[in-house]
């Protein structure tokens, strides 16, 4: 599925997915959950992507409708870009379907928190041990340990029938033993010259800091670049996976600044890949 063409596409009124998503987000920040939901309805009939099925859960679980909640949470995961979610909204979303749970099903509840915690919600811990449950948080990412494999049987050499075992070992070539350190000597010679003529030549009369423009390339299939470094802020603009973006400044909470076109903004750390 395109998504960058569906988050594109405009409805009747002229507006995409992204401007519904940001009138949203304004609702949200007001605590008009239901206008938000109703705004996000019609994102999602423009682009079923999983950000607006997790926005418009997170709307239904202040509502207090739970069904409704864990219909779109679930979307939001089995959805084909569900990947496309970023740490800190999968945090927040295991992390309410465990608090829907907690009152009806314990078992799914629990397993909730262990997501939400293998994603790094500290918070998680505790709601675990609330329940009882130990717990200590996996990689998410991580692929399955491959099964020990067992040594090879070392096959030891017998000496042949009536060898004796006490003869002494050859002498080693005198030769060999000139050849061998030449040999090193000029190999080290060699590449002792190589590193020398490589380092790079100071320059006293300029600092020595790199000043040198950061850039970074966009690793998930959408982006989205934020005015400000939290979850619900408005959104500038959506890059998609292959965009250079310049980086302006240093990481805060999980969220990088970053510029693209002109337009400065934020985007989740872990959805690029920066040039050094």
């Amino acid at each position: 599925m395109n998504y960058e063409k569906l988050m594109s596409k405009k409805n009747s009124g002229g507006k995409d997915a992204v401007d519904f998503l940001n009138e949203a987000s304004d609702l949200m920040d007001r605590d008009k959950y239901k206008d938000a939901a109703g705004l996000l309805t019609e994102a999602i009939g423009l682009c079923g992507h999983p950000r607006l099925y997790f926005n418009r859960g997170y709307c239904y679980h202040q509502l207090k409708d739970s069904k409704n909640a864990i219909k779109d949470f679930s979307k939001s995961i089995s959805s084909d870009r569900g990947n496309d979610l970023l740490e800190h909204e999968k945090q927040r979303l295991y992390l309410y379907i465990g608090i829907i749970y907690e009152d009806t099903d314990e078992d799914k509840a629990v397993e909730a928190y262990k997501k939400a915690a293998d994603w790094g919600y500290k918070g998680a811990i505790a709601k675990l041990e609330k329940l009882g449950v130990d717990y200590v948080p996996q990689d998410p990412s991580a692929k399955p340990l491959e099964p020990e494999k067992k040594p090879a049987a070392v096959k030891i050499k017998t000496a042949p029938a009536g060898a004796s075992s006490l003869n002494p070992p050859k002498k080693k070539s005198k030769t060999y033993k000139f050849i061998l350190p030449v040999v090193i000597g000029l190999i080290c010679g060699i590449g002792a010259y190589f590193l020398l003529n490589n380092l790079p030549k100071l320059d006293t009369g300029k600092s020595a800091v790199n000043t040198r423009e950061l850039t970074a390339t966009v690793t998930s299939d959408t982006l989205y670049l934020y005015s400000e470094p939290y979850l619900f802020a408005d959104t500038l603009k959506v890059l998609y996976k292959g965009h250079i973006v310049k980086i302006t400044g240093d990481a805060s909470g999980g969220f990088t600044p970053v510029e693209y076109e002109s337009v400065k903004g934020w985007v989740d750390s872990n959805s690029i890949d920066v040039k050094k």
